[in-house]
């Protein structure tokens, strides 16, 4: 069945289906599938208990499109390399999606993709956004895409209101993370210093088509005339991936602004600051361009820059996920209950180590550990079980790792299920 996937237009055989054609009446069984419409939230699994702080932290969390881990370079991204070394920076972080609707679900929910379904159907907030509102942070979200698409004006922003949530999207990137940064420091400007803040920031520069100013140019050359009509993969994929290159040297001058910013108004000292990507970009690497097509390393790998005052610094070479972002998080905030009750990430701070981690995209679920890497399908229809190493290499015995990783699996499908109930 794994094979079969690697024949276009391939055809399944069955025996239901034969056995139709030879006029036998063969009752049909229900395939093994997520049934996202049968369940409902169960979120959080406990009431939650919070112990607000005397002095609470303001958060800057800033998300750039297609920004993967080898772009966090002191040549590429000078600015925001020199401030990782102020703060942690984490060397093995996962997405928990290949494109921007996972990326961004699970970094604020701590939850696997596959919930999205629900979360958008009850469109439910996350937990951590609902308590910040009602410890009456002042909220500025701003857009160089669109909060209606993915709908995560239905999902992770849906209790704040339509005035904090700020889009400038045009034709070219970073054009719109220009003006979003000047607005985003005019809020935190103008902000009442008498209570805390938080701060959001979506930025397009490396978004395909990869612009960027002349000021940006690093890498040359590269492709001037970016026409998807008449380019040419095969013979154009290094120019596109240096003028990827180049977006990201402007991202990181636009991060520049609101770091300066923040440390020219002292703000670091009271401040969290997160600063990742929401998936990867492949170019070519393992016959892909692009995202949302595979779960190659290149396509899920992302930075990670932490800034929590007081917590000290380093380089942090364990595995860490998106998932984990929020259990870091909510005890920053005061927050009392243990991260398994709204979560299933562990605190990037703590002791806790990560054997695997999970991505997902609309259809499929990738299991991504220190030796391995299976992608698995949602629902009924063509399989698309594959197994490689956790650097995408093929593996000759598939059978090894069902063998050995069978506890592992077991629970993930429970944890699929944590936080719902049927009924």
């Amino acid at each position: 069945m794994i094979a079969a996937n690697a024949f276009p237009l391939y055809m399944p055989f069955t025996f239901r289906g034969i056995s139709k054609k030879l006029g036998f009446d063969v009752k049909h069984e229900a395939k093994l599938s997520l049934d996202t419409d049968a369940t409902r939230l169960v979120y959080p699994l406990e009431s939650i208990q919070v112990v607000a702080p005397e002095q609470p932290l303001n958060i800057v969390w800033m998300v750039a499109e297609s920004w993967r881990w080898d772009m966090l370079d002191p040549e590429i991204m000078p600015e925001t390399w020199a401030f990782s070394q102020k703060g942690f920076r984490f060397m093995h972080h996962y997405s928990g999606g290949n494109g921007t609707r996972m990326g961004l679900f699970t970094m604020f929910y701590g939850l696997y993709g596959p919930y999205w379904f629900s979360f958008l159907a009850e469109q439910r907030s996350p937990i951590i956004m609902d308590i910040l509102q009602d410890q009456a942070y002042q909220l500025g979200m701003y857009t160089s895409a669109k909060f209606s698409y993915p709908e995560f004006d239905k999902t992770i922003f849906a209790k704040v209101p339509k005035e904090f949530l700020h889009e400038h999207s045009e034709d070219q990137g970073w054009k719109a993370d220009r003006r979003n940064v000047t607005d985003l420091v005019r809020f935190i400007t103008n902000r009442d210093s008498s209570r805390p803040f938080m701060a959001f920031m979506f930025f397009e520069s490396p978004h395909a088509r990869y612009y960027f100013p002349e000021e940006s140019i690093i890498r040359e050359p590269y492709l001037q005339d970016f026409n998807y009509a008449t380019m040419s993969l095969e013979d154009d994929i290094e120019l596109i991936r240096n003028r990827y290159i180049n977006s990201c040297h402007h991202l990181d001058s636009q991060f520049k602004r609101v770091l300066d910013f923040l440390e020219q108004e002292d703000l670091l000292k009271n401040t969290v600051v997160i600063i990742t990507g929401d998936h990867g970009e492949e170019f070519m690497e393992k016959g892909r361009w692009g995202h949302n097509s595979e779960f190659h390393q290149e396509q899920i790998r992302v930075p990670l820059v932490l800034w929590v005052p007081g917590m000290g610094s380093g380089e942090v070479d364990r595995m860490t996920s998106h998932l984990d972002i929020p259990a870091t998080l909510m005890p920053l905030i005061g927050v009392q209950n243990p991260a398994e009750t709204y979560s299933l990430g562990h605190d990037l701070l703590g002791q806790e180590m990560r054997d695997y981690t999970i991505i997902s995209d609309w259809s499929s679920i990738g299991y991504v550990g220190l030796n391995y890497k299976a992608v698995f399908p949602l629902g009924p229809g063509i399989p698309k079980d594959r197994i490689t190493t956790k650097d995408d290499q093929m593996v000759e015995e598939p059978a090894i790792f069902f063998r050995s990783h069978r506890d592992e699996l077991q629970k993930i499908l429970l944890e699929l299920g944590r936080f719902k109930s049927k009924g």
